[in-house]
């Protein structure tokens, strides 16, 4: 069926401008059936405009939505019903609402039977595209169609109004308006004084370059008026309301938990600070009586192969573990690699470590030096394919002999 067809008009009577599957509502008619489509008066249904904040979201949009048209039509009681009129894909952004009496609504509701495709206000069912208004009579009322995203039902003197208004904040304007009736004169001529083309038929308006009309193609389905998004709603609190006390009997219990838990970290992070306070007072006491203490195992260690070596007898014996031990520790504290360590009676302790830089090697043999070793720095090189300085060191206790023992 052609869009022509569908809005073929009918200058009398009390019946529609539309032909099968479309349908007015009417008390005297039976239910219609299931491929029907059953039209209401569009002045019954306005399509209005609505002043949202952009990040305003889900239900708290629909509710600053429906306080607004309450103020604008005075009507503080709860009997209008608001339904957000979008375009197909995008049902979070919009920024009109379909504004109906809840009693008209259960009224056509029950008129329409449960059988039908939908309920739609009569402007929904005029074919149209982007760029193009369409406009139809049907009896004393004048359709019209602003595009996929507006339209309206009124009197001829207050449609009138309606597209001069209309016409006036179009950005752009519409390339063509399809009428297959005659306008009114003050319609052509509202028309013509905004060089808008009108079109009478489909050849008209392909000869114009505009896209011929389309009927029900941008989700007006959607719009069906026998939903009732508030029993939709109370539907899903319903599901969700039996939840409500586990959850927060759940939550209760989750939170008992984490403060048991918070609790026993903070009784363990107690009992690890006296340990450690308890540790620190011995290292002061024993090991480093002076000095900050920044590692107690690298610090202790020192200090205890110090103590070996200082006792090793008057000068008599060095126990190789025990130097290699006191060198360790400020090797490891100066983050050298070391390569390989050998011992010999002749040389004592020698070591080849790869550290980042000569500066490096300097500040090694100048920690060692400062423990009360013998370093002898033998040579320090860069090595292709190596990172950083490799050295090799000579390490002795002071003026004391080292002994193989150990070794």
């Amino acid at each position: 069926m052609n869009a022509k067809a569908k809005i073929k008009a009918q200058e009398t009577g009390a019946g529609g401008a539309f032909t099968d599957p479309f349908s007015y509502l009417s008390e005297a008619d039976t239910a219609l059936k299931a491929r029907q489509i059953g039209l209401v008066p569009g002045a019954d249904v306005p399509l209005l405009a609505v002043d949202l904040p952009g990040a305003l979201r889900g239900h708290a949009r629909e509710q600053v939505a429906e306080r607004q048209m309450r103020d604008a039509l005075a009507g503080g009681n709860d009997r209008i019903e608001i339904r957000p009129f979008h375009g197909p894909g995008n049902p979070q952004d919009w920024s009109r609402v379909l504004v109906a009496d809840r009693d008209r609504l259960d009224d056509w509701r029950r008129m329409a039977g449960p059988a039908c495709k939908a309920v739609l206000p009569d402007y929904l069912a005029l074919p149209t595209d982007a760029g193009l208004w369409t406009i139809a009579r049907s009896g004393a009322s004048v359709l019209a169609r602003l595009g996929p995203d507006d339209g309206f039902s009124a009197t001829p003197a207050v449609a009138t109004r309606l597209l001069k208004d209309a016409l006036a904040t179009a950005t752009p304007l519409p390339r063509a308006v399809f009428s297959p009736q005659p306008l009114s004169p003050e319609l052509e001529d509202l028309f013509k004084a905004h060089d808008v083309p009108v079109a009478d038929s489909e050849t008209a308006l392909s000869a114009l370059g505009v896209a011929l009309p389309r009927v029900l193609a941008h989700g007006e389905l959607a719009f069906d008026l026998r939903r009732d998004p508030r029993a939709a709603r109370a539907q899903l609190k319903a599901r969700i309301l039996p939840w409500r006390w586990p959850v927060l009997v759940g939550l209760v219990a989750m939170g008992l938990w984490a403060a048991a838990q918070m609790v026993a970290i903070r009784g363990l992070e107690g009992q690890a600070a006296q340990h450690r306070a308890a540790t620190l007072e011995t290292v002061r006491a024993d090991f480093v009586p002076t000095g900050p203490v920044l590692d107690i195992r690298t610090q202790v260690s020192r200090a205890l192969a110090e103590a070996r070596v200082a006792a090793a007898g008057a000068g008599e014996r060095v126990s190789p573990l025990d130097l290699l031990g006191l060198a360790a520790d400020v090797m490891t504290a100066r983050k050298a690699l070391p390569d390989f360590v050998t011992y010999t009676v002749a040389d004592g302790l020698s070591a080849v470590v790869r550290v980042e830089n000569f500066a490096a090697a300097d500040d090694l043999a100048s920690a060692l030096r400062e423990t009360g070793l013998v370093v002898t720095v033998v040579e320090s090189r860069v090595s292709e394919g190596e990172d950083g300085v490799r050295t090799e060191l000579r390490i002795a206790a002071p003026d004391k002999p080292v002994t193989e023992e150990g070794g």
